[in-house]
This record gives C-alpha cells, structure tokens and sequence, in this order.
C-alpha cells in the first residue's frame, strides 16, 4: 500500500534584500572583509613581531668544542655547541674563550629581522677559527685533567645521569689546536677510567688521534691501553702477590727507623676496578724513619698557637681558601698547656702538610706525611699486634709502632690514581704532581671499620681540603 502524505502549503514570504551601502555592494563588502583579515592576521604574525622586537638571530662556527662565547661587554651568549642564539640586533665584538682562557676575538653584525620572524630564523653565521697559544694548550689540559678526575669517582651511568665526553672533547680540541704532544695528559685520562662508559669515549678520543698528527702514544700507554681492554672487554684475570720478607725497624726518640727494603703491596686481586686497588705492587723503599704514634692534639695545639691560620676560628677563611671544610677541628678543644695524647683528627690533608713543614723549620730535619709504601713497611713491621677498636689506644709494646691497624684512619701523602697500580706508579705519582686534582690515599681503617673488613692492603680515600673524625696523620723523616 502506498503511503499517503498530505502536501504542505508553505506560505509566501517576502525576499530579503541587502541594499548597497554607499553604493557598494554587499558582496564586495563581505569579500573586502575577508580579505583585510587576512591581511590583518599576517600582519600580526609575520611582520609585527619583528617590528616591536629589533632581534636577529645568530650561529657560530668554531672549529673547537666547549667554546663559550660573550660579548666584549661581558654578557654570556652560549657555547659552540648551541645552533642558534636570538639577540638585539647591531655590531658586535664576540669573545671566544676554551676553559677560561681567551681564544680570539671577532667582529660581526646581528642582522634585524623584520618578515617570518615567528616562524623562520634566518641567521647570521659567525665564523671563528681558534689558534693555539701556551696559555691555551695549558688550560685545554688542566681542565681535562681536573674533570675526568673528578668524573673518576662516578662508575655508573644511566639515562638521566650522562658522562660527558671529555676524552673527546680533548682529543678534539687538540687536533683543531694544533697540539704536538698531549701523550702525558691522555695518560693521566686514561688512569682514571672507572667504566665502561669512560672507555668508550677514552676509544673515540684514540681514533680521532689517531688520524691526526698530534703524538700521543707513550710506552706506558700502550702498556695501559692492553690492560684497559683487558679489564672492559675480556675475562677478567688474577694478580698474584708474593711473600714480603719480615720487616724490623730500630726505635730512637719516638721513631721508628727502618732500612731500604723491596717489598710487594697488594693480594690476590682480580683484574678490574675497583678489585685494582690492592692490585701487587713492587716498591723499592728506601731508608725512612716514622712516629711510633699518630700526632696528637697537644702537638697539633702547639703548632697552631704558631700558626694562627690555621686555628678553628679561622675556619671560614680556611673554607674560602681551599684548605679544609666545615668539619675542619669540629669538636676538637686545642690546648697547649694541657697534654693531651689523643690523636688529632678533624684535619684536612693540606693542614697535615703545613703541619709537618712547621716542624720541619722547628726541628731542623725533614718531616713529612709518609708515603703508601713507607706506611706500609711499617705496617708490616707491626702485623703482629691486633686492631686498634678506639681512638685512644695503649701499647706497651715498643718493638713496632702502635696502632698501624684501627685507631684512625691515616694520611699518606701519595695521591689516590685508580689505576695506578696497573701501570708505571712512579710515572702516575709525578703525573699527579703536574695535575694535582686527585685526592689521598689513607691506610689502616679506623676504630668504627670491622677488623674482619679492614686489611694492610685496604685503599681509603680522601680529597685534600676534606677532614674527617675517623682520619689522623703521623709523620715520616
């Protein structure tokens, strides 16, 4: 059946009609205002910006890395690794600097952009060649040598926590500059290599020297680098020690004096890091003599009412200057008229240091903090008494000196290279002395270590303006 719907009758209605105004047509009207707010909206975005901003934009090539550039003014712009750097516009002297040195300097003009100016960065490019100096080649170097000891004491990494690459940073900047020899300073690198990921960029930093003319193998780094892969890349090995030969030293006057002997620090030792730091060492010590007991507060007391500087109200300035930090005689009460036999502790390294340089000039002879090895063949001379578990410790027995084990952990002046033992000890020792940024070895555990953990063969570290209640110092001559 068929659906039936009834027809609507719409009504008539009158036609609406748009009059012209001012004789215009309404279309043309409607079409005009379209058009002026398109015209309007571009002018918004793509010309008044750049009108009310008087900017222009800027890159700079370099052919170093880590080059930091400021205006002749002082105003910081960014490094060499930044793309590009909005600025006012006008002339410019740019000053180019690597690791606070001065590199150069160059002229240019920021350029001011008018057109796109949200959307498009049309910049003027600086181009900037560097070219070696002594100033620079010395400040490329320590800053190399100061961060990767630094970055040494990190030995893991993750996602968020990013080794910079300073091995081919270095390497980099040595080629670009021109560098004839930087075979020290990468050894010195590479004896601070802790991971996997600091022997990756260590590699990097190899092949680019490798295509370069900048020499910088040494024996003892080819020596290095077979143990480097040894350690990232193979099984690692075992390191065997050998029996010391028995250890007595002649006491006089509150020393102990011991002849030149050869002996071999370290143990079975795995060969990786950290298993290295007790890795075998053979030391050819010549004759010393050293305190039969650490030093005490009453001769610390001493040696402060001589040197004011070096007192506990002075410990702001000491902070300042780089010799100690806040711990720095914190619960210490120095007395010179009362003779106090506890051991002084609280002391940074460099306080260690000046005390023995004063004693030196009252005494006439040269004290000084004992060496690890020196430490150590006194040591062996002691390892048949047992583990000093307070910091006061009484020893009737005077055939050795006392409280070598346990008591306080003590300073020795030999800095604290991680991979030291794994290559020439001597050359990493003086390469420390040319790049002093690593911190001190310490030996002998303290009364708050267990003796089952604590060995003659244990490495502690400490940076040297840094002080501690559980390290003290005795001295050698």
């Amino acid at each position: 059946m068929k659906s039936m719907r009834k027809k609507v009758e719409l009504p008539e209605v009158e036609p609406v009609t748009l009059h012209p105004i001012l004789g215009i047509r309404p279309g043309v009207i409607i079409l005009s205002g379209i058009i002026l707010a398109i015209l309007l909206l571009s002018f918004l975005l793509f010309v008044l910006p750049g009108l009310v901003s008087n900017t222009g934009y800027v890159r700079f090539n370099t052919n170093t890395v880590n080059t930091s550039i400021t205006t002749d003014d002082g105003k910081y712009i960014g490094s060499s690794e930044g793309s590009l750097y909005r600025m006012e516009a006008g002339d410019y002297t740019f000053v180019f600097s690597i690791n606070g040195v001065e590199a150069g300097r160059a002229n240019a003009s920021v350029t001011r952009r008018v057109f796109f100016t949200l959307f498009t960065h049309r910049a003027d490019t600086v181009t900037f060649t560097a070219e070696n100096t002594p100033e620079l080649e010395s400040a490329v170097k320590e800053s190399f040598a100061e961060d990767v000891a630094a970055w040494s004491a990190v030995i893991d990494y993750d996602d968020t926590y990013h080794f910079p690459p300073l091995f081919s940073s270095f390497a980099r900047n040595a080629v670009a500059l021109g560098f004839v020899d930087v075979s020290d300073a990468l050894l010195y690198g590479a004896l601070h290599i802790t991971s996997k990921t600091m022997y990756s960029d260590y590699l990097s930093a190899l092949s680019i020297l490798s295509e370069s003319g900048v020499t910088y193998l040494s024996e003892d780094l080819e020596s290095l680098n077979e143990t480097l892969e040894e350690i990232y890349t193979a099984t690692p090995s075992s390191h065997r020690t050998i029996k010391n030969p028995e250890v007595r030293g002649e006491y006089e006057n509150g020393f102990f004096s011991y002849d030149s002997t050869l002996i071999e620090m370290g143990n079975d030792t795995v060969l990786s890091y950290s298993e290295c730091n007790t890795a075998p060492v053979k030391r050819e010590v010549g004759a010393f003599s050293i305190s039969e007991s650490p030093v005490t507060e009453y001769e610390y007391a001493l040696f402060v009412e001589a040197n004011p500087y070096w007192s506990a109200s002075n410990r702001e300035q000491l902070i300042e200057d780089g010799m100690a930090d806040e711990g720095y005689l914190k619960g210490i009460v120095l007395s010179s008229s009362i003779v106090s036999s506890r051991p002084i502790r609280s002391i940074s390294y460099y306080a260690a240091e000046a005390y023995c340089a004063w004693l030196s000039e009252e005494k006439g002879e040269d004290y000084h903090l004992a060496s690890e090895a020196e430490w150590y063949t006194a040591a062996l001379s002691s390892s048949g008494k047992g583990y000093s578990t307070s910091i006061l410790h009484l020893d009737f027995d005077t055939s050795s000196p006392s409280s070598m084990m346990g008591g306080l952990w003590e300073m020795t002046d030999t800095p604290y290279i991680p991979l030291m033992r794994l290559s020439d000890y001597d050359k990493a020792i003086e390469l420390s002395s040319l790049y002093p940024y690593d911190g001190i070895i310490v030996k002998g555990g303290s009364y708050i270590n267990s003796s089952d953990e604590i060995s003659i063969e244990s490495v502690g570290v400490v940076e040297k303006n840094s002080t501690s209640p559980f390290i003290g110092f005795r001295v050698a001559k």
